[in-house]
């Protein structure tokens, strides 16, 4: 029978692996729901054929590539193209029209965007609204996990990831390679800039116009949400907006210096 989290030999394993992690990688399991993580440590405890989550420990310390599968593995990489459409049409017709008019230059992040659907996706809004604005509009795309960020930059998909991208928008944006795999063009893979970034620790970028973090901090403690969120609310503009994702709300916007703007949408007001 698979031991209980309760059960103190099973936690002293979780608590040394914690640490060593911390200690190896910076990553900080501390932030996570603890069931949650028990259980994917688990599952790559048995895919990778070890005895315990203590031998996992063990290996990570002095095995580069084992420790950075882990932290790949820990990453949540569920990804398509204008998932939940319903936003991305509100960002179309409503938001990024108010912000285009504020400004020349957008700068816009896309923060925990896995292999680059997300990112890529606000590109083509913004390629629909002004083409050729690559040249003044920046997205950056960033994940904890460098293996989906290589993916990302190749633009390179499945067409499950297709399912909301019009034929339309299949024939403008995409050059299909056959064995059911699109690639994103060039002309709109000029758009994103992809990087690493850990939002338990690495510094925000600031001034941003837009920020989508949705579906990434579902995982994380109310402590680690919270602060998250304040750097989040930094990280905006004045008037800056800040999308998360539908179980994310942010019940107290207010103490973010944030106002409600639509459903799952907060604006900076802080002037």
């Amino acid at each position: 029978m698979e031991p209980r989290l309760e059960d103190e030999q099973a936690r002293n394993e979780y608590l040394y692996l914690q640490r060593a992690l911390k200690e190896v990688s910076g990553l900080d399991l501390t932030a996570y729901k603890e069931r949650q993580m028990m259980r994917r440590l688990r599952g790559f405890v048995g895919r990778r054929g070890l005895e315990s989550l203590t031998a996992l420990a063990d290996a990570i310390r002095h095995d580069e590539e084992i420790r950075q599968q882990l932290t790949d593995y820990l990453a949540i990489n569920v990804t398509e193209f204008f998932r939940n459409p319903e936003r991305f049409a509100d960002l179309a017709a409503n938001v990024l029209p108010l912000l285009r008019r504020r400004t020349d230059a957008l700068r816009i992040w896309s923060a925990g965007c896995s292999t680059g659907a997300e990112p890529y996706s606000l590109a083509i809004l913004l390629e629909e609204m002004e083409p050729g604005s690559w040249i003044r509009h920046r997205v950056i795309g960033t994940d904890i996990d460098r293996e989906a960020l290589a993916e990302a930059r190749t633009g390179i998909f499945h067409a499950d990831r297709l399912r909301e991208v019009s034929v339309e928008r299949r024939r403008r944006f995409f050059t299909e390679l056959g064995d059911g795999r699109w690639q994103v063009q060039d002309h709109l893979r000029r758009y994103v800039k992809f990087s690493a970034h850990n939002l338990l620790e690495d510094p925000y970028p600031t001034q941003q116009h837009l920020i989508l973090c949705r579906n990434v901090i579902i995982y994380f403690t109310e402590e680690a949400k919270e602060h998250i969120f304040a750097k989040l609310a930094a990280s905006l503009a004045p008037g800056g907006f800040l999308l998360v994702g539908s179980t994310e709300t942010i019940f107290y916007p207010g103490r973010y210096v944030l106002k409600t703007a639509g459903p799952f949408l907060y604006v900076r007001t802080e002037e």
